[in-house]
């Protein structure tokens, strides 16, 4: 075995008790991490019918053939489960830091935890050793206390834990890993914390074999130049230059320049003339130092720390979500009250996206009238009230007073409160979106609205159509209008984000960062620098595992696993009215300030979409329901997929729906 470790950990928290599998029957087709997750959660669990907090939900840790090696960026972690958050219920989550490396250096390409320990608990795996501990002393600590606890008690280790937040199940409770990584969306704490998991102690000594190792590192060490060279192209190198001294936020303003950065809950969008305090300046103020994930020549984190006696913090980030979602979202402009929020909720264990989305809708409400003072226990919920936010997290973390209706998340409080509500809740299945306003890039809209797990653009969002190169787009779109951010063309649009959604999920299946791998600028300065990145997959797979993977069947790896995502949030019920543009998107223009694209951005034409939504479906091989055909499947070896969609009867049904 060579790339990857050849076993799988299973642990069961109900039966305090531990085996292993053979991994490598799944690594031709799955490669690992979220392909592999994707399979054995579809094997192992009832994934039609499982609640994400029932104790036979399975959450898998995993990393892939080229994660703990020498190349670049080389540091992920990927978690699967049935969500809390989006109704979809479908969970992917991933993480940097070092993590990822160390549950290949003990030994294992993936750890499945199942069960729910009768009592606080948590893993330590160090090799071969697996034990499941008390965790009575930690529950109910913050996540820096914790971790500070399990480092000094396991010098060397790495720890992925969950803070408050998750042992009370907020739905958008996250877990983290040092002091700026986090999974962040989905809900993963929550399941942890239903299972009364405190966290993983991980600890290895295992090296990982490689297949050719002097011409892996030749090719490690060749790719990581290029990656810094700032001279490589005029996009690749200037994503480099602001990634590595700035992070996210630097991008914040280019970002924007389409429309793209939504504002006051998606109700402007664009630049935002009072968030100086938030993007470069944060950085050069607060900043005190870059930090990297595992192997990462980018180190696109960062360190501040704010010496103001009424909002002191020290941390790690923050990201563009983050200062968008407590920030611009809310129009709250002062960025040591942002960094405030941001080290509260990393001490929490909350996801800073869907905590700023909550706020957010909170904010468009009182505003709007729907709710008063009382719903927030006193606390006005004006725009821009961080000092409110400030008071509001640790309710929401502990689910004390109104915080046990906001932990449920913006889309379910929504909804209780009545339509006129839900209609300001920016989501998709059931997930706050992400920083991107979606009226902005028609491509970007589809990927939105069909992303398995809810609004997110770590799905697979279309690179080539904010890059603005023509030759890129007609290489990845197959047409001139795959690049053009307003064109409705269905089959540009379709084959566009079917190509980057096939190609996001490989990053997470190799263990690999999606920054320097097709997400960001790098290799988008043409077709033949994003050929090259290809080939590099290719050559770096072969010299880690021995097995030569061609770019199509990299690309059908990649779609088989999509697939899996697909059919399972097919069988919890999701239709074709789910992957629709939300309310806000169809029924309002968003007015901003930014040089291109229209102003304000019109909402998405519903028929137009229809027709992309159309095309999409039958790229991908579905029936015009959006549910995969059983042909489809087959092709890609997914044969017992399609035998559970027709046993449950939704494939039968959905074929006759579009025969009629």
């Amino acid at each position: 075995m060579f790339g990857n470790m050849g076993v799988i950990l299973r642990i069961d928290l109900t039966k305090g008790s531990f085996t292993r599998e053979d991994s490598a029957p799944y690594l031709k087709q799955y490669l690992g991490g979220r392909g592999l997750n994707h399979i054995l959660l579809f094997r192992d669990t009832d994934v039609a019918r499982i609640d994400a907090f029932d104790p036979e939900n399975e959450i898998i840790f995993s990393s892939g053939p080229l994660g703990g090696t020498t190349w670049p960026s080389s540091g992920r972690c990927q978690a699967t489960f049935i969500a809390p958050l989006a109704y979809s219920g479908w969970g992917d989550s991933n993480v940097g830091g070092s993590v990822g490396p160390e549950i290949k250096f003990a030994g294992y390409d993936a750890i499945v935890i199942s069960g729910r320990s009768e009592r606080p608990a948590y893993v330590t795996v160090q090799d071969e050793s697996v034990d499941i501990k008390p965790a009575d002393d930690l529950w109910g600590k913050g996540l820096t206390a914790t971790s500070s606890i399990l480092h000094r008690r396991y010098p060397g280790s790495q720890t992925l834990l969950i803070g408050p937040a998750g042992e009370n199940r907020v739905r958008f409770a996250n877990v983290r890993t040092h002091r700026t990584d986090m999974l962040g969306r989905c809900g993963a704490g929550a399941v942890m914390g239903s299972k009364n998991l405190k966290g993983l102690v991980i600890k290895g000594s295992t090296g990982v074999r490689i297949f050719d190792p002097d011409k892996f590192l030749k090719l490690s060490l060749q790719v990581q130049k290029e990656l810094m060279d700032p001279n490589f192209g005029l996009i690749h190198g200037m994503t480099y230059k602001m990634l590595s001294a700035y992070g996210t936020p630097g991008i914040t303003r280019l970002i924007g320049q389409t429309g793209m950065t939504p504002i006051q809950n998606w109700n402007q969008c664009g630049w935002w003339s009072e968030d100086g305090e938030l993007t470069q300046d944060l950085i050069d103020r607060w900043g005190i130092k870059r930090d990297s994930c595992f192997g990462c020549p980018i180190h696109c984190h960062g360190s501040y720390r704010v010496d103001d006696a009424r909002y002191p913090s020290v941390g790690g980030g923050p990201e563009y979500e983050t200062t968008n979602a407590l920030g611009h979202k809310c129009l709250e402009h002062r960025a040591k009250i942002v960094l405030k929020l941001n080290e509260m909720c990393n001490d929490l264990g909350l996801d800073t996206v869907e905590s700023g989305n909550m706020f957010a809708a909170l904010m468009e409400w009182h505003e709007k009238g729907i709710i008063d003072e009382k719903f927030t226990d006193g606390v006005s919920m004006g725009w821009g009230n961080g000092e409110g936010m400030m008071e509001l997290l640790p309710k929401i973390a502990t689910r004390s007073g109104c915080g046990d209706v906001l932990a449920e998340g913006p889309y379910r409080v929504g909804k209780k409160l009545g339509n006129e509500a839900l209609k300001y809740v920016f989501h998709y299945k059931g997930m706050g979106a992400t920083g991107v306003d979606t009226r902005a890039t028609i491509g970007t809209m589809l990927q939105f609205a069909v992303s398995p797990r809810g609004a997110h653009h770590l799905t697979g969002i279309p690179t080539a159509e904010w890059v603005n190169v023509p030759a890129l787009a007609l290489h990845t779109g197959g047409f001139l209008e795959a690049g053009d951010i307003r064109s409705y063309h269905p089959e540009a649009k379709a084959r566009l984000v079917k190509y980057y959604e096939n190609l996001f999920e490989l990053p997470d299946s190799m263990g690999t960062c999606k920054f320097p791998w097709g997400h960001t600028g790098f290799w988008h300065d043409s077709p033949e620098d994003l050929e090259k990145m290809w080939d590099y997959f290719c050559e770096g797979l072969l010299y880690a595992t021995g097995i030569h993977y061609s770019k199509e069947e990299l690309m059908e790896i990649g779609e088989r696993a999509y697939q899996i995502e697909r059919a399972v949030i097919v069988l919890r019920g999701i239709t074709r009215n789910d992957d629709m543009p939300n309310w806000r998107s169809l029924h309002e223009s968003c007015p901003g300030e930014h040089p291109v694209g229209p102003n304000p951005l019109p909402p998405i034409d519903k028929k137009k979409y229809s027709k992309v939504l159309d095309k999409y479906y039958e790229l991908r091989g579905w029936t015009r329901e959006g549910v995969p055909t059983r042909r489809r499947l087959q092709e890609l070896g997914l044969g017992e997929i399609a035998d559970r969609l027709e046993r449950e009867g939704v494939l039968a049904a959905s074929e006759e729906r579009t025969a009629l």
